[in-house]
């Protein structure tokens, strides 16, 4: 799992693209949209404890969204990006967003007073990248990023 620093380069420097057209399942139905991202492997300057900013988010209060592009890699670069899906999240016991919003946990605890809160991903079809903080009681996926 991801810690915070290592997100913002995803979200700023992993190219990030909407596509509203890749299938995938989940709890036996089939559903559409999400994003894709680089490879850390092929993002220039990947540093785990810094952010894209030069700071170390773990300790920081800190939040921001970045654009993301609504053009799909090329089928010669597809192999540079990995596919997050649009998975929703839960909210008062009710699924929300799927095909539109994705939302992942880090590993990173929010580093203010707000001790019931991490650092999530997020993003959304309106094609941005989200940093944030969230409640750690809300219903969001946990999963490795490549």
């Amino acid at each position: 799992l991801p810690n915070a620093n290592e997100m913002t380069w995803y979200a700023k420097e992993g190219d990030p693209r909407w596509d509203a057209d890749e299938l995938w399942t989940t709890m036996g139905h089939l559903y559409k949209g999400g994003m894709w991202f680089k490879k850390k492997a092929y993002i220039s300057g990947y540093n785990s404890n810094t952010a894209v900013d030069g700071t170390d988010w773990r300790t920081t209060d800190k939040g921001q969204s970045w654009p993301a592009s609504q053009t799909l890699p090329s089928a010669a670069d597809a192999g540079k990006y990995f596919y997050l899906p649009a998975l929703g999240y839960y909210y008062s016991g009710q699924l929300r967003g799927v095909g539109s919003r994705g939302n992942y946990w880090s590993s990173s605890a929010y580093p203010s007073w707000f001790s019931n809160h991490a650092y999530i991903l997020s993003f959304t079809s309106g094609g941005y990248v989200h940093l944030s903080r969230e409640i750690r009681d809300c219903g969001f996926r946990v999963g490795g990023f490549e």
